[in-house]
């Protein structure tokens, strides 16, 4: 009664989520409904069309923006427009900057200004950035003129120019890369606790130093994706100064990212991932170099790192191929699949920033968080399968011991030695005439005969002056004689590998008509391997000398079998044994 309320219970909560999420996700994209509280304007303003361009050879045309520019270095572009009669105070004029000195006038005063020269620092060229800079009421319906100085080869963009109150400006550009700048920092801290989770574990055998490697590679990635980031001016004070370490990032990426895949490939290609990472080294001292020595841009030496990530990737499509191959891939191969996955992620991203793509680093990103996602399963399932080899070879350690014990056991007995081995060679051969019918293979037959040999092992716990008593049992001693069945069970306890095995030992005395002993079990209550068992067990009883008796001759053993059959054997088990009997499968 308490499971089906339970189980209602959970099915009704299960629904009312999936219900909640599903309005959850309409409260996102719908539009406000009436009635619902106002929540003020963000209104920006487009000022994108109709623009007059000088070119710098003096020639005129009206354009829209964006647009490309290709212009030599140096020359200098001039856009003019009418400011809208709405401009008021408090409203703000936004343009993007792509790596271009700009001066921004109106009515031939300059209101605002972005150039290299303006640095504390010298520079080849400025940062790609936002210039806002404030409207007043004077300002409507004045001249605007921009000017744009392309730095690098002259190629660049002209940006969208947008005018808004405040701050409103930003509002497009945060809900278009809010969510990738949010993405970044999650990988930066994502990438920081892995690393911190590895220092902590990093004694564990079962914690490989590729989580170190993995750790400073998501951080990496993360802080790159937020120094490359449209709304980085929102958190860099100085997004100059991020646009630096955003280029040195880049270059050691495949570093790291060749550092990690050497490691969960287990060093196998160690050699080209070595000399992958002493060139991207190298490249990227040589690249600091002539960078700060204003000689060459990171930018335009960008290229290169491009080059060497473009061949790492090719190496460790290469080296995973070589693995599916040579059946090595079997021991990271949740890893393999992350690692194709950012690869593949890796060249998307690659061919996104040559297109011009304004995301970058989304591609990186997912890419590793997936990656990320197959390490942790990797790991998980490498964890289980250390502790289940751990446990087989325990219980196998188990399976020796309680062997030697059992042979112990027959060894003291001076009247049954050999019993249990006995049993175990004769259950296997029964087994073996009924396979057929049971389906039986040679794990069974193995398995029954190890049983065999351990049915006993209770005895550890029966006092010798009864095992070894010259005479009949008083009945308190055959009491304590029948408690080893249940010993056995119990020393068993903790052993799983060898299905039956506890089952044989504990009821191998039970009898067909439910007379039998610790459970009283009936006919096919009793395990069928403990009903084999006590066949076994009777038959090597019959055939051998016994403390109260000599052995019973053939025909008194075949008569006894068939006397208690239905009673103490299993009535089709016991016309088994008395045809392996007749046909000389079994000797008496």
């Amino acid at each position: 009664m308490i499971r089906n309320i339970d189980k209602t219970v959970k099915i009704i909560f299960i629904i009312i989520l999936f219900w909640t999420t599903l309005l959850f996700g309409y409260a996102l994209i719908c539009d406000p409904m009436i009635g619902e509280a106002y929540t003020g304007s963000f209104a920006v303003k487009d000022l994108s069309d109709g623009w007059t361009m000088i070119a710098s050879d003096g020639s005129e045309q009206t354009v829209d923006l964006p647009l490309s520019l290709h212009e030599t270095e140096g020359d200098t572009v001039i856009l003019r427009h009418k400011l809208p009669k709405d401009v008021r105070n408090g409203m703000r004029l936004c343009f993007r900057s792509s790596r271009q000195d700009i001066t921004i006038s109106v009515n031939g005063r300059v209101i605002g200004k972005y150039s290299k020269n303006n640095f504390m620092f010298k520079r080849k060229m400025v940062v790609s950035a936002f210039l806002l800079v404030e409207l007043h009421d004077e300002d409507a319906g004045g001249d605007l003129e921009i000017k744009v100085t392309p730095g690098h080869t002259g190629s660049g963009r002209i940006n969208a120019v947008t005018y808004a109150y405040g701050n409103n400006v930003w509002f497009p550009y945060l809900k278009d890369f809010l969510p990738l700048a949010v993405m970044a920092f999650l990988l930066v801290a994502i990438g920081f606790v892995t690393v911190f989770v590895y220092l902590i574990f990093r004694k564990n055998p079962d914690v490989s130093a590729s989580l170190l490697y993995l750790g400073m590679f998501i951080a990496i990635v993360g802080m790159w994706v937020a120094s490359e980031c449209f709304i980085k001016q929102l958190y860099f004070g100085s997004p100059s100064y991020s646009n630096i370490f955003s280029f040195v990032l880049m270059e050691i990426l495949a570093g790291f990212a060749a550092m990690y895949f050497n490691e969960v490939q287990a060093h196998r290609y160690e050699k080209g991932y070595v000399i992958i990472s002493v060139i991207i080294l190298l490249q990227v001292l040589i690249n600091s170099i002539l960078s700060f020595t204003h000689l060459v841009d990171y930018y335009e030496s960008l290229f290169l790192s491009h080059i060497w990530s473009g061949i790492f990737l090719l190496w460790t499509l290469i080296t995973v191929i070589r693995d599916i191959r040579s059946g090595e891939i079997k021991h990271y191969s949740v890893n393999a699949v992350g690692m194709l996955g950012i690869t593949v992620s890796a060249l998307f991203e690659l061919i996104d920033f040559y297109s011009g793509a304004t995301r970058i680093g989304i591609f990186l990103g997912c890419g590793l968080l997936f990656l990320l996602a197959t390490t942790i399963i990797q790991t998980i399932k490498n964890m289980l399968a250390r502790a289940e080899e751990r446990r087989v070879r325990s219980e196998k350690m188990n399976e020796m011991t309680f062997q030697t014990i059992a042979s112990t056991i027959d060894a003291k007995d001076e009247y049954t030695g050999g019993h249990s081995e006995r049993v175990g060679e004769y259950a296997a051969r029964i087994c073996k005439k009924i396979a057929d019918k049971y389906d039986f293979n040679e794990e069974d037959l193995a398995r029954i005969q190890y049983i065999g040999r351990m049915h006993d092992i209770g005895k550890i716990g029966v006092p010798d002056s009864v095992l070894n008593k010259k005479g009949k049992l008083t009945e308190e001693e055959y009491e304590k004689m029948k408690q080893h069945t249940a010993i056995g069970d119990d020393i068993l306890k903790n052993l799983d590998t060898i299905p039956g095995l506890r089952e044989g030992v504990r009821s191998h005395h039970e009898r067909w008509d439910g007379s039998g002993y610790p459970d009283g079990l009936k006919g096919e209550e009793i395990p069928l391997f403990a009903r084999i068992l006590c066949l076994a067990d009777g038959f090597d009883a019959m055939t051998t000398d016994r403390v109260y008796r000599k052995r019973l001759p053939r025909e008194r053993v075949i008569e006894e079998i068939r006397a208690n059959k239905g009673t103490q054997f299993d009535p089709e088990l016991a016309d088994v044994v008395l045809g392996m009997i007749e046909d000389g499968e079994l000797d008496c």
